[in-house]
This record gives C-alpha cells, sequence and structure tokens, in this order.
C-alpha cells in the first residue's frame, strides 16, 4: 500500500503580500520560496523538533474565509498582543479554559480564522 503524508495547506488571499506579513511577522512562520504571485511558509508541527507543513499563500479574487485550525503557542497573551499591535480581528479574547490551557482566535487578512491555545500560566495577569 503506498503512503501518504499531509504536506500543507492553499490559502486563498486577496492581497497575498498582506498576507504573508501576518504569517510572517505576528506568527513567526518561516518563507520557504516566493514567485510573482505566491508564497509558500513552513508553520512548526506542536511536539516535534522539526517536522513543518506548508502553508502556500495563492491569489484569490474572493476568498471566502476558512477555519485554519490550532496553533499552539508557549505564551497565548504575547502573541495576541503582537496580533493586536499588527491590526489583527479577534474572535476571541485569551480565557482560561475549564479543560486547563489558556485559548484565543484570531483572524488573518482575509478572515480566516486561527484557534490559539497553550499552557496556562502560572503568574498574576
Amino acid at each position: 500500500m503506498a503512503s501518504l503524508a499531509f504536506k500543507g495547506h492553499t490559502i486563498f488571499c486577496t492581497d497575498v503580500m498582506s498576507s504573508a506579513r501576518f504569517y510572517e511577522e505576528v506568527l513567526g512562520f518561516a518563507r520557504e520560496w516566493a514567485d510573482d504571485s505566491h508564497i509558500s511558509l513552513l508553520a512548526p508541527v506542536a511536539d516535534s523538533a522539526d517536522a513543518t507543513v506548508s502553508l502556500l499563500l495563492h491569489p484569490g479574487d474572493r476568498p471566502e474565509p476558512i477555519d485554519l485550525g490550532t496553533f499552539e503557542t508557549d505564551d497565548v497573551d504575547a502573541l495576541i498582543e503582537k496580533a493586536r499591535a499588527a491590526g489583527c480581528a479577534f474572535g476571541t479574547e485569551p480565557t482560561d479554559s475549564p479543560w486547563g490551557v489558556r485559548e484565543a482566535s484570531v483572524s488573518d487578512p482575509d478572515g480566516n480564522g486561527l484557534y490559539i491555545t497553550g499552557p496556562l500560566q502560572t503568574t498574576a495577569r
């Protein structure tokens, strides 16, 4: 039987450069390559020292926003403050959940949702 592995995801964008700034400057993803109209980024995979997933930013006239999934960070509040400073839209502010994680949600420039999760902070806010 042939093997199968997830390689990445295509994100349709009205402005590829604006989206790239969000993913690179706010989220810290690394640029893999770029051509005249596309940019491929590498997103680290949680719980892996060296695994990555490709996110291909692809031009689209009127992309429909989608949920891009769950992204993990060691400091939800710091990442959300960075996103706020960059003018990002928010779904939910950082909150401690009853299941033991801190979580929030933010949208990229085209309204695609990213769910951000991380450990509960042990210091007072």
